[in-house]
């Protein structure tokens, strides 16, 4: 009896059909990477934010410090939140968000070891993460003369809506229009948000020293999408807009959270 073997019409047909699972597959797959991966920095966020309640429970109501300065000032890496906190959470402190594909990290860390333009003492990224300077006695800015701090978790009004970890830029870009190698904040644990008030697209200034589309959205833009962890303790992922809209209505000074409620 003859065997039949397949027709080359039969195997194009077979790979055609085979390409165009492919084709289906692969955005979904690729999509559920990225949600993964989003999910992750998340938890990530949220264990920071129990790691700062144990701190708090510790310190008599103290929130941590910023410590990693930039440009050409030292580190105070002693009284640095990545310090104080992997002393109250031990090993369980993951301080890299796993989209955090930043150069600065150094060559035993994954990264490839390029210095931070202008940082001194230590030019390499330690954390994907950073603090509300509002939240810091020293890195607080005096934008009204009110000349107010909130050392103490008991002064924040309502802390379930402001902002305290963020995600730190990974890199300068060029392509900013406010980009400064004098002041690049990649290897910083803290931002300026002052700064983004004082031109017109904010998101594009608040880009300079966050990753505010490190999970979505358009570059650049009040669209643009990254994970929150706010003083309360919990995590969100959310659009730039739903956290800042100028100076006088954000969830980062906690001076003015009563005047600003993001309406979706």
């Amino acid at each position: 009896m003859r065997r039949r073997g397949f027709t080359l019409i039969e195997v194009l047909v077979v790979a055609a059909i085979i390409a165009l699972l492919l084709s289906i597959l692969l955005p979904s797959l690729a999509n559920a990477r990225k949600a993964a991966r989003r999910t992750m920095c998340l938890t990530n966020l949220k264990s920071l934010e129990e790691a700062h309640w144990l701190y708090l429970t510790s310190s008599n109501g103290w929130l941590i410090r910023a410590g990693l300065n930039h440009g050409i000032q030292n580190d105070n890496l002693k009284v640095a939140w990545i310090s104080t906190l992997q002393r109250s959470y031990k090993n369980r402190l993951v301080v890299r968000s796993p989209v955090d594909d930043s150069p600065h990290w150094l060559v035993s860390e994954g990264g490839q070891g390029v210095p931070v333009p202008n940082k001194k003492g230590y030019p390499y990224r330690r954390t994907s993460y950073g603090i509300n300077n509002f939240l810091d006695v020293e890195t607080v800015p005096d934008l009204t003369g009110r000349h107010v701090t909130w050392p103490k978790i008991e002064k924040v009004r309502n802390p379930s809506g402001i902002v305290h970890f963020v995600f730190m830029v990974e890199r300068c870009d060029p392509a900013n229009a406010y980009y400064s190698p004098t002041d690049c904040l990649a290897a910083s644990d803290h931002p300026h948000v002052e700064d983004w008030a004082e031109v017109s697209d904010r998101p594009r200034k608040a880009a300079t020293q966050l990753e505010i589309q490190a999970h979505g959205g358009p570059k650049w833009s009040s669209k643009s999408i990254t994970n929150y962890g706010f003083l309360d303790g919990h995590a969100d992922t959310l659009r730039f807009e739903q956290v800042y809209k100028d100076l006088e209505r954000n969830q980062f000074d906690p001076g003015l959270f009563i005047n600003y409620q993001y309406q979706q």
